[in-house]
């Protein structure tokens, strides 16, 4: 598998038994075109961090900021589309969860990724959990975090078009 290769113990180290740069970017290309492979298949989801990994591997970052129930619906929705059942979660002792799920396409592992604050966190004003970004003076969130889908919100209008200032 890339990434994985490693020289037999007790065989001196030449030149042919490490991995090499070349190595390296072949297993890197291979994973770019997976991932192009998969973003064209699956058109429809929200668009999330991805990170093509030394060793050819692929990751994913689901996130919503300010929306743990958003972050959880991008990553189940990524999860389920990529057949991804290898899903852990762990606690970080703050309200939050790391949560990992991962799978190989061939030569290619995939996994997937979010860090989740706890949906009690959010609800209790009093906690220090994260909150949807609220203007200066309102008394409620710019957003509304509990709309459907995040990817079904509405985008604002684009600015205007033209040169940046300099």
């Amino acid at each position: 598998m890339p990434g994985q290769q490693r020289r037999p113990s007790g065989q001196p180290a030449s030149r042919l038994s490490w991995v090499t740069q070349a190595d390296r970017a072949v297993w890197q290309r291979l994973a770019s075109a997976k991932l192009s492979a998969i973003l064209a298949e699956y058109r429809d989801l929200p668009a999330i961090t991805w990170t093509i990994t030394t060793g050819g591997g692929l990751t994913g970052r689901a996130l919503v900021p300010g929306d743990p129930r958003g972050t959880w619906e991008l990553f189940n929705a990524w999860r389920r589309a990529l057949e991804l059942h290898d899903r852990r979660e762990t606690p970080t002792g703050d309200g939050t969860s790391y949560v990992r799920a991962h799978a190989s396409r061939g030569t290619i592992r995939v996994t997937l990724t979010a860090v989740v604050a706890s949906l009690d966190a959010t609800d209790n004003r009093g906690s220090p959990g994260p909150r949807p970004v609220q203007a200066a003076g309102a008394s409620e969130p710019d957003v509304d975090a509990t709309s459907a889908q995040p990817w079904a919100r509405r985008a604002p209008p684009p600015g205007p078009v033209g040169p940046s200032p300099r």
